[in-house]
């Protein structure tokens, strides 16, 4: 991005204006909230006042640094993780900020259960090597419901998935359904295929397999596949499933992590640009690596 150099340095410099203003209103909101806490412990009227108003002033300075932090991350993906978008995978890529693979089709999948509660975001639509996929971030939350000692009704919503979910679609029709996943998802589902091995142990000790067709899922998991595997589920922290399914190829990460979030505690330079760089070349990775750009996966072949 060496046009956008000077844009760059213009973001950086506004970079270190926030968190300095961060640190500042984070440190007095934690003073306000701990001296709101202390006259609380007083227990006469005008403490009760004074504490509330304290304490909603902290609250205030750290919802206006939020804010803050969320409008930078907004320009930042608009004027930079666009551009780069496009620079990588081409003009014809669509980019959505809010937007996200349809949640119908998340659930239809089973991988997960489905989500009580659930945001998508950095979506990401384009074709590498005449191979269409998607990609974007999903966070699914489960609604639980607990009761306190006096019997109050209490409701929070717990995380189960938050990471990538990747989609590549496949022109050729294998017939077969094939899952391999090594820490599955709250409601992984799968649908009654048979359990298999392969023959590589360090493989079995990770992952679990199944398939609808154990002769075609060998044909499709090949020992190069197999270690592609391998070293893609060494990259990430957290659960990772492979899903192949109504002829689409499914890479569920889940890593507890943003994308395409800028870290506001880190300069804007070429370390935090190559990380953007790699996110949005994760899919295309994979169609190489995994070589479903070839005949295998994209000519009727009959096996």
């Amino acid at each position: 991005m060496e046009q956008n150099k000077s844009h760059l340095q213009v973001l950086e410099e506004e970079r270190k204006k926030i968190v300095s203003k961060q640190n500042l209103c984070y440190g007095l909101a934690v003073l306000l909230i701990g001296v709101a806490i202390l006259f609380f412990f007083f227990q006469r009227e005008w403490s009760f006042v004074l504490s509330f108003m304290l304490f909603l002033i902290g609250i205030v300075l750290i919802s206006v640094t939020t804010s803050t932090v969320n409008r930078f991350s907004k320009k930042f993906k608009t004027s930079v993780v666009e551009e780069m978008i496009k620079e990588e995978l081409g003009n014809s890529a669509v980019y959505r900020r809010n937007g996200g693979i349809a949640i119908d089709e998340i659930n239809r999948l089973r991988v997960a259960r489905c989500p009580d509660r659930f945001t998508s975001e950095d979506y990401i639509q384009a074709v590498y090597a005449d191979v269409p996929f998607e990609i974007c971030d999903y966070t699914m939350q489960q609604r639980v419901v607990t009761r306190t000692a006096k019997g109050q009704q209490v409701v929070s919503y717990q995380t189960y998935f938050k990471g990538r979910i990747i989609k590549i679609q496949l022109k050729r029709k294998l017939d077969m359904a094939l899952r391999i996943v090594n820490e599955a998802p709250s409601g992984f589902d799968r649908l009654g295929l048979d359990s298999f091995e392969t023959e590589v142990i360090d493989f079995n000790q990770r992952f679990k397999c199944y398939a609808s067709d154990q002769e075609k899922a060998f044909y499709v998991l090949t020992p190069l596949l197999i270690q592609k595997m391998l070293e893609l589920e060494k990259m990430y922290s957290g659960g990772m499933c492979f899903i192949l399914q109504d002829n689409c190829f499914y890479v569920w990460i889940n890593d507890s992590k943003d994308s395409l979030e800028v870290n506001i505690r880190k300069p804007i330079d070429q370390a935090q640009l190559a990380r953007f760089r790699s996110e949005i070349l994760l899919a295309p990775s994979i169609i190489n690596e995994f070589d479903l750009d070839s005949d295998k996966f994209n000519k009727d072949i009959r096996i």
